[in-house]
Order: C-alpha cells, then structure tokens, then sequence
C-alpha cells in the first residue's frame, strides 16, 4: 500500500510537484532531491524558478552557520527567477563575512522586485535594545542595507532584531502596506518618518522596540491595524487614526496616553503586563470612554485596584465580545471580574471568555488579600449566549464565578469549563507506575469535575433553563489567538 502511494505521488506531473513545492520550506524541496532521479530534477528545476525563498527554522537544522550561509549562498546563484514574491531569512551573523553574505542576499531579492520579506537576524541570541550605547556594545548586531530603502516593490516588511538606520534622503517605500519591526532598534524620528513616508501603510507593528521613547502615530491616514507591545522605554502613547479598526496595546509603564478620533475602531486589545499596582491601567481606563463603541475587547491586566478608579464608569454600548486574560503572574480573581462590571456596563454582550487564575490554590491567598472584596454586581446580562471559562479547576472560587452568570443571563445558550493543562506535562521521563499513578489522578479530577458541571447545569435557579454546560480540555483555545496571529504577535499568546 506504501509503495502504491508513492508511486501515485511520483507519478503527478511535474506542474503539480512544482505547486506542492510551491507550498513547502525550501529545505524540504531540497529533502526530496533524494527520493528519485526524477524528483532530483524536478526540485532542481523549481530552485531555478523558486519565486517564494524560505529560509528559516527548517533550513537551518543540523547546520553551523557557514554551512547555513554557504548552502543559501549557492541556491541564490543557481535561481533564475525574474520575481521574487517572498524571501524569508533567519540567521545570526557572527562576522564581517556572514554580514557580507547577508548584504548580498538582501541585494538579491531587492533586484528581483521582492514583494515581502521576513528578516530575522538573530537566530540563538536574544537580544532586547534598551539603548543605543547597547546596540553598538553588540558585535552581533545587524545593520540593514541602504539600498534596501529604495525599494518600491515590498508590500510587507517583517524585520526582528537588527538596527533601522533610515538613510536621510529616504522617501518612504512606495507600496509598502504591512510593516512589523520587532526587537528593532527604530528611533522616535525613524518612526516619524517612516508614517510620514509610507503613504500606503495598512498594518504597524511595533513589539518590544526598546529605542522608542514616545510613540506618536497621528499621521497615518490609512492604518488600519495597529500593535504597540511591550516597548519598554516608551513613557508616551498617542495614537489618532480615524481607519484603525484593531488595535492592540500591551504596556507595562507609561506617563501619558491619550487616543483620539478612532470612531472606526471594532477590536481592542489591553495588557498591562507587569504593572503591579495598577498605574498604567489606570491611564488605559481613562482612555476607554473614548472608545466604548467597540464591539470586540479583551483585558490583560495584573489586577484592578478600586480606589483608582472608584469614579470610573463607561457604557460599552456595541460590546458584543468581552476577554479577561489572566496574568500569570498575579492571576485574575472574581474580585477583578466583579470590579469590571461594577464600573463598566455591557447590554449588549454576547460572548465572555475569562482566563481564571493559574496559581495553586494554596498560593491564591498571597494576592487575594491585597484585594478589597467585591459584592457580586447584581446586573442581567440580556443578550449573553457563550461564557467559556478556562483554567477551570472546580474551586469553590470557580463555581462561584459560573453560578455568577448562570443567574443572570436568561438566553444563555452554553458554558464552556475548560481544564487546565497538567502540571506534570513539563516531565520527560516518567515510570510506568507514575504514569498509573498520574492517571488514576487525572481520571478522578475528571470525575470531580463533571460532577460539578452536572451540579451547575441542574441549578434550580439559573436563568436560562436550555443553557449547556460542558468540560472541555485545555486544547480548545477562544478567539484571542486569531486576533494575536492578525496583529502578527502569535508567539505572546503562545507562551
């Protein structure tokens, strides 16, 4: 049966195999040279013509950096292709030479009308640009090209870890429509002119990009979706842009923030990674009133702090879609969730998905008590259909949180309890008799678990007499991985 199926694969036409290659990492175009005579030249002839270039993870296995680079060095000089479509590289110069080599392929797909292109040129060594001193501290460290700039061909730039050094006469990139600079060292007046510059800009992200000190983006008229994460120096956040439609802001620290003229906005994402004490969402909250027309928003807080915004209220009048992400490292608590709907009303939400708290139970009293408690708000929740819950252990805490909505939403349709993922996943080499062990553990979890779901579905006073209530594994994720893979930050909601 194997042999049938290999010879119905090495049977297809040659056009069909270049379509599949097409579609591949060029490392495994290379793989298959080795099957059969014919395979070798028909993924000769698709590396001659290749218009889509990948060399990335895959390529780089089981290679030392000069092999790496003598190895792409060679398939860029056999390729005669007249269109490059996408070129994506990652790989860490460690000399002058790798540098060079690196200069020359950058030169070969800006000659060939390269559409896009994913650089990343750090491939073992993380480095975050706190400060200029620390970028010319570091041999490593790429410069790109000043040709590169000239290019009136890309649509989508995608550059990670190495220094933007606009030269002064840049014009802009004339197509240019997605642009994400991470771990980049970019300056307040290189992003200045790059919005000014790129008059067709659509997609801006900007991740850990620890040169910029303030972030002005009030000049593109276009962009539609726009990421500003974690860049750690920046104490100044203005943003005005009456196309955004999505916007993410994850920010640890800040002094001022202010939003205007987005009456577009659909989607709206806000973390306060590491902000222990509630500063910076604070200044978020105040911007919110502005932007309560969205219909899609998702929280990422340390935890809500009541004195601060005891005055706070906001009528999110087009909510339909609400997220509480939990932070691991101070975890979100009812107390949080209660806080919310005190100071924010939602008549037309829809759907809720709430990330509970990962600590252990027996560490939920160190940040518990640091928090005021916070009397259930007593409010109906009219259109609420889904409430997923992940991270569902069956803690007194979490049933009360799901008898909190089971009372309140009279059209509610399903609850989601999704488990966590095993604390014991992390172990490589396990016994037979953990395993058993570990097992027969899980299974009685289970069983307690469903037990509880069974007793939520059968309470006699929940709103909604036809809502479900189901235990799903940790495996079935909400919508925030769409929205973090659109705004090109997948890797965050991953980890």
């Amino acid at each position: 049966m194997e042999e049938e199926a290999k010879d119905l694969i090495s049977d297809l036409p040659d056009a069909v195999l270049h379509l599949i290659f097409s579609l591949i990492p060029t490392k495994f175009v290379i793989t298959a040279s080795s099957i059969s005579k014919r395979w070798r030249q028909v993924s000769a002839d698709h590396l001659e013509y290749a218009s889509n270039l990948d060399f990335v993870e895959e390529f780089s296995k089981h290679q030392s950096p000069n092999q790496f680079a003598d190895n792409l060095s060679r398939i860029l000089c056999i390729n005669k292709s007249e269109k490059i479509d996408k070129f994506k590289l990652l790989f860490s110069p460690r000399n002058e030479e790798h540098k060079s080599k690196a200069i020359s392929w950058i030169r070969f797909a800006t000659s060939r009308g390269v559409e896009e292109i994913d650089f990343d040129f750090c491939r073992h060594i993380y480095i975050h640009f706190l400060s200029s001193a620390h970028v010319n501290n570091k041999r490593e460290v790429f410069e790109l090209p000043d040709f590169l700039f000239d290019s009136k061909t890309l649509i989508t730039v995608k550059l990670s870890r190495c220094i933007l050094g606009l030269p002064e006469e840049y014009a802009g990139f004339g197509s240019l429509q997605t642009l994400c600079l991470k771990e980049v060292n970019v300056t307040d007046s290189m992003l200045e002119s790059l919005l000014c510059n790129c008059k067709l800009l659509e997609v801006l992200v900007l991740k850990e990009c620890g040169s910029l000190t303030s972030i002005r983006i009030l000049s593109a008229t276009r962009l539609k979706r726009l990421t500003v994460y974690e860049c750690y120096n920046a104490s100044v956040l203005e943003i005005s842009g009456p196309n955004i439609l999505s916007l993410l802001i994850s920010a640890g620290h800040l002094d001022a923030c202010r939003v205007e003229d987005m009456v577009n906005l659909e989607e709206l994402f806000i973390g306060t990674r590491g902000d222990e004490f509630g500063g910076v969402f604070y200044l978020f909250m105040k911007i919110l009133s502005d932007l309560a027309h969205v219909r899609s928003l998702s929280l990422y807080f340390g935890h809500l702090v009541p004195s601060l915004i005891k005055d706070f209220q906001v009528n999110f009048r087009n909510l339909q879609e609400l997220q509480l992400v939990n932070s691991p490292l101070f975890g979100l608590f009812n107390s949080d969730v209660y806080c919310f709907f005190k100071h924010c009303s939602c008549p037309s939400l829809q759907y809720i998905s709430i990330e509970l708290s990962t600590l252990a139970e027996e560490e939920d009293f160190i940040w518990e008590f640091r928090k005021p408690y916070i009397k259930p708000v007593d409010c109906i929740f009219n259109n609420l259909r889904t409430v997923t819950l992940s991270n569902f252990r069956g803690t007194s805490s979490d049933i009360e949180l799901a008898e909190y909505f089971l009372l309140r939403a009279p059209i509610l349709e399903s609850m989601f309890c999704i488990t966590p993922q095993s604390m014991n996943a992390r172990k490589t080499t396990v016994s037979k008799e953990e395993v058993s062990c570990s097992t027969s553990k899980k299974n009685v979890t289970k069983v307690i678990q469903k037990g509880i779901c069974d007793m939520l579905y059968n309470n006699p006073y929940k709103a909604s007499a036809v809502a479900e209530i189901r235990l799903c594994d940790s495996g079935e994720r909400n919508s925030l991985l769409s929205f973090f893979n659109r705004h090109h930050v997948s890797d965050v909601y991953l980890k």
